[in-house]
């Protein structure tokens, strides 16, 4: 018996794009399957979702933590222990306005990609995360546990805690999600990966040689933005850039790209040989998706990127090097020899198996 169609309040973290690209494809099935989105973000995640689900899904726009990290990874603790009382704050904000959206929209289900509080007390909620775990300086990893406690306090407000990543090796996220006692907790199920980019039935015309990508928070973006324009002017080759900024339509330069569509960034990753980007988790799990060879470079000053980085190298599945090593003919080089080996695959999109967890079906 088919259910009856349902009202759901999606909310995703603006920090970088990867929550909202790994939104799309259960927001896709969730309206393939005649359910009603409400989606709530902010920023270039909520310009991204905008464009993407134009005329489909109508939006609210809500701020959310907005974490600034520093330059250097040294002063990352102290810069977010000194943003945790508003941080909370937020939080606190962000519940009592879920709450007063699911009674004026009339919500049946709240779906939340890492927004703490938006869970409601009255209908079914849902917390998309792979950060069970969280990852902290050198240092300051005996405090990890904190985190565990942090996770297993939030758990109690959802009905499930929906991971990312497979539940056996190999996986993608590695410690962040398969370690600690809360990968234990009975309200965890894993997901698979969640990839916005499929493989396309037709290939593009133009083959690409280079596509760097550029994502992630400010001021980092702009930092990788930089280096990588500086070391690229005479790179032979077809290469283009994606700037990661959705709210900017145009550039000169006829390689530069503020933001592409999906659709078109999907051809674009296919056609390239070499994809250049940040190791952030949902750009992991669209290169897997893609099969790609990629030159991978954390950000600095987040712990999770640069443990990402070891262990998907460590596990044979992406070449990596720190920013202040990215010299990209060397690095392309050493990845030429990393990738002769074959690597192994993950399963991604299994959006039926997500919809009946959700009892969305």
């Amino acid at each position: 018996m088919k259910r009856k169609s349902k009202t759901i309040l999606y909310c995703i973290l603006d920090w970088g794009l990867g929550h909202a690209t790994r939104s799309i494809p259960i927001i896709r099935a969730l309206l393939q399957k005649g359910h009603s989105v409400i989606m709530v973000s902010t920023g270039r995640s909520l310009a991204l979702l905008q464009r993407e689900f134009s005329g489909m899904a109508p939006w609210i726009a809500f701020p959310d933590y907005n974490v600034r990290y520093h330059r250097t990874g040294v002063c990352l603790l102290p810069s977010v222990l000194c943003q945790l009382p508003r941080i909370f704050n937020r939080i606190l904000i962000e519940h009592i306005e879920t709450e007063r959206w699911v009674h004026q929209l009339g919500v049946d289900v709240v779906i939340s990609d890492n927004r703490y509080g938006c869970f409601s007390k009255k209908v079914p909620s849902y917390l998309i995360t792979h950060q069970l775990r969280f990852q902290l300086p050198k240092g300051f990893q005996w405090s990890a546990v904190t985190s565990e406690v942090f996770n297993a306090y939030w758990a109690k407000q959802y009905r499930l805690i929906l991971v990312p990543d497979v539940e056996g090796v190999p996986n993608l996220s590695g410690a962040l999600s398969h370690s600690g006692w809360i990968s234990r907790h009975p309200k965890i199920r894993y997901i698979g990966l969640l990839s916005s980019l499929e493989p396309p039935e037709q290939s593009f015309k133009t083959p690409i040689d280079y596509l760097f990508l550029i994502s992630g928070p400010e001021p980092q973006r702009t930092v990788f933005e930089q280096i990588v324009l500086n070391q690229i002017q005479d790179l032979k080759g077809e290469k283009r850039v994606v700037l990661g900024k959705p709210e900017e339509t145009r550039t000169k330069n006829p390689w530069i790209f503020p933001h592409v569509s999906r659709k078109e960034l999907v051809q674009w990753m296919k056609n390239a040989q070499w994809v250049i980007a940040r190791c952030g988790y949902s750009t992991l799990m669209e290169l897997m998706a893609l099969e790609k060879k990629a030159v991978l470079v954390p950000t600095p000053g987040q712990p999770e990127q640069i443990y990402l980085a070891t262990h998907v190298q460590n596990s044979g599945l992406f070449y990596t090097v720190k920013q202040h090593r990215f010299d990209f003919k060397k690095n392309l080089k050493e990845a030429k020899g990393f990738y002769e080996k074959s690597r192994p695959r993950l399963p991604y999109n299994q959006t039926q198996k997500i919809l009946e967890i959700l009892e969305l079906e």
